[in-house]
């Protein structure tokens, strides 16, 4: 029988799995490295510790360097609407009606294995998916209260620990989006600026509500999901002052059980407390196109998440898909500013991909197996993202590459970069290009023929090379701890 809150106890949930008494062992032994951090041993697997502050591995920030592309899966009943996953705010549902759609979410045509093959045949290192989204639902087997997938429908199977488990059998690391912002519990309270609309009764204990999260945590952190690689945190945003979200006690839950566990926060603002990766929405790190991440860019890992086409859950209007060209450029954009590139998409409340999803992961896939060592595994180059392009570089003093994204308009190409450089070759074919070095370095164009996505060039140089000029993006000065 499944146990409820009456029966087992919100608290009781955090201190069993703090206590080890959850079904599985977590995955807290020094002996114990998640499949996906294999070669990372020497990057250190304790946790990082800063006074009274944990962040993840020292192994665990190198692997999500290096990983630089990962897939986002928005996905949960508001998907049977085929509008929006923020369906239940923007049209008002009461929490009585809301709740009848989980009666028709049954995605007979989901297949795991498929969703996951496609991902690392897109060059995917990671995915992660919605456990729990602004709407309260829970997208597996939680013995906390009924609203999830499997007491309310008809498909009743735990979807996140299929994913999970398909994961590890194809090496793809396993992330999670989850909502702190919840617009069904009754004891989220007072509300913010979204929610208004439910029918609930203007009252509730909000620490009642962080025990219910943080029991919710611990259940997705026990063993039975994996070694969960990330999380990916929202909500925060829509209330900012007046409550305590608790913040250190979630993040110490996570990371003391799963140590090599990156966090992320959509808070719209540098890292935080144990928070790990630095999150930017629609935008890549230090742009302004979306207007509420901070400009400032931290020390920390980066992340740009965004969407494939203009929504984040599922929409069956919705047709406007960025270009194979498109998404390839915001991929290699990211890699060349020390970022990586979380692409999501939203499923059709069947289960399976749609095939403009298929066929652009198809391609992607293509392009990344031709020319992925120039952005996997590297780190931006000396070289300030231009208009043009970006530079990106191998670790530990690797082969440097630059990357031609759009028509600079000129046949001498100014690359503000200095040093001993002593070749250009195109990547495709290994031809010379010719070049100078005058204070900078100036490579001409006249002979190439501009490739159809990314003309890549192999910089060539005896020692390293120097920036000309500063980051354009953020001055040592702006940059945050």
């Amino acid at each position: 029988m499944k146990l409820k809150l009456a029966q087992f106890g919100i608290i009781g949930l955090i201190f069993c799995l703090s206590n080890s008494c959850s079904r599985k062992e977590p995955y807290t032994q020094k002996e114990d490295v998640p499949y996906y951090l294999k070669g990372y041993e020497s990057y250190g697997l304790d946790p990082q510790i800063n006074g009274d502050t944990i962040r993840a591995s020292g192994a665990a920030y190198e692997w999500y360097r290096d990983a630089t592309f990962g897939m986002f899966i928005h996905w949960g009943v508001y998907s049977v609407e085929k509008k929006h996953e923020w369906e239940m705010e923007i049209r008002k549902w009461k929490i009585d009606d809301y709740e009848k759609l989980a009666d028709r979410f049954n995605p007979i045509r989901f297949d795991p294995k498929e969703w996951v093959g496609l991902a690392k045949e897109a060059g995917m290192k990671y995915i992660v998916i919605t456990s729990k989204h602004h709407d309260g639902f829970a997208m597996w087997d939680t013995k906390l209260g009924d609203w999830n997938i499997m007491d309310r429908t008809p498909y009743k199977k735990d979807v996140i620990k299929m994913l999970a488990e398909e994961c590890q059998r194809q090496g793809i690391a396993f992330g999670l989006y989850h909502s702190h912002l919840d617009w069904h519990h009754p004891d989220f309270f007072p509300r913010g600026g979204t929610g208004q609309h439910t029918g609930r009764e203007d009252k509730g204990d909000f620490d009642k509500y962080i025990d219910y999260m943080n029991a919710q945590v611990a259940e997705l952190i026990s063993g039975e999901y994996g070694p969960v690689s990330s999380w990916w945190f929202d909500g925060v945003w829509d209330i900012k002052e007046g409550v305590d979200w608790r913040m250190k006690e979630t993040y110490d839950l996570i990371h003391k059980n799963l140590p090599h566990s990156m966090i992320g926060n959509n808070r719209f603002s540098v890292p935080q407390y144990g928070e790990d990766y630095q999150v930017f929405e629609r935008s890549l790190p230090g742009h302004d196109t979306y207007e509420a991440n901070t400009k400032t860019v931290s020390k920390y890992p980066l992340e740009s998440a965004d969407t494939m086409n203009k929504h984040w859950g599922y929409n069956e209007e919705d047709s406007d898909f960025k270009s194979v060209k498109q998404l390839v450029h915001y991929l290699v954009r990211a890699a060349g500013i020390n970022g990586n590139l979380l692409l999501n998409i939203g499923p059709p409340p069947s289960g399976k991909f749609q095939k403009e999803v298929i066929e652009r992961l198809k391609e992607i896939g293509k392009w990344n197996r031709a020319y992925g060592e120039t952005i996997f595994k590297t780190r931006g180059g000396p070289m300030a993202e231009q208009i043009w392009g970006v530079m990106t570089q191998g670790k530990e003093g690797g082969k440097t590459y630059l990357h031609i994204l759009d028509d600079p308009g000129v046949t001498q190409l100014d690359v503000p970069v200095m040093g001993q450089v002593t070749g250009v070759k195109l990547f495709k074919s290994g031809a010379s290009v010719p070049f100078t070095v005058d204070g900078h370095l100036r490579i001409d164009l006249s002979g190439v023929t501009p490739d159809d996505i990314d003309t890549i060039l192999i910089i060539e140089k005896d020692g390293q090379l120097s920036p000309v000029v500063p980051e354009a993006h953020a001055s040592p000065e702006e940059r945050a701890d």
